[in-house]
């Protein structure tokens, strides 16, 4: 764990700072999702919450744009839900979790919050479709980068009539632009502090 700790620290190069400041600032407002555990699943990555700094950073493009329902595919400890919750009161939440302990961890903490749904299980074997999502959040959920494409590619061709975000933390550069070659969708902004710690946010025209 020591090792993983540290090799997650130094992914942040430069920005480590300010990285350490947000995480600080927010810790103390009382912000919840802290928490982050290593998978030894063949097919599913650690559960390490996305950066303070970048949800913020992420929240003031979102807010330029129109959604209604916030799907998160492996939403752990709950910190993206909490965060863009908390921030944005009139959206609808789904958080897909597949460990029985960060299940229970987020259904606890949003036991009282209606416009929160967390459900347990594979999100790649689930009808998550019929939560009519607009804006799907994925942090690094998949080990197999093909796999991840596929899935995407899935989505992407899914017909719609409204328009549909994309945000991908900690997604590696190179896969990132495989995105950028998917038909139909395009990259709104880019943040990274190294290739393979950032975020993307790309856009899908409504038909």
């Amino acid at each position: 764990m020591i090792k993983n700790i540290f090799r997650i620290i130094n992914s942040y190069q430069f920005s480590l700072i300010i990285v350490m400041f947000f995480e600080f600032l927010y810790s103390i407002k009382g912000y919840k999702g802290n928490r982050f555990n290593f998978s030894k699943n063949n097919s599913m990555t650690d559960n390490i919450p996305c950066p303070y700094y970048f949800l913020f950073k992420i929240k003031n493009t979102l807010q330029k744009y129109s959604f209604s329902n916030f799907i998160d595919f492996g939403c752990g400890s709950g910190r993206a839900i909490n965060f863009f919750s908390q921030n944005s009161f009139s959206k609808n939440y789904i958080g897909i979790e597949y460990f029985s302990q960060q299940y229970q961890y987020c259904k606890k903490i949003f036991k009282y919050k209606k416009n929160i749904n967390i459900i347990q299980g594979d999100f790649t074997k689930l009808d998550f479709l019929k939560y009519k999502p607009d804006c799907y959040y994925f942090n690094g959920p998949f080990k197999d980068d093909g796999e991840f494409i596929h899935f995407l590619e899935k989505i992407v061709n899914f017909s719609t009539e409204r328009n549909i975000f994309f945000i991908f933390i900690n997604c590696n550069k190179k896969v990132v632009e495989k995105i950028e070659k998917i038909e139909k969708i395009k990259c709104i902004e880019k943040f990274y502090v190294s290739n393979s710690t950032g975020y993307s946010i790309f856009s899908l025209p409504s038909i």
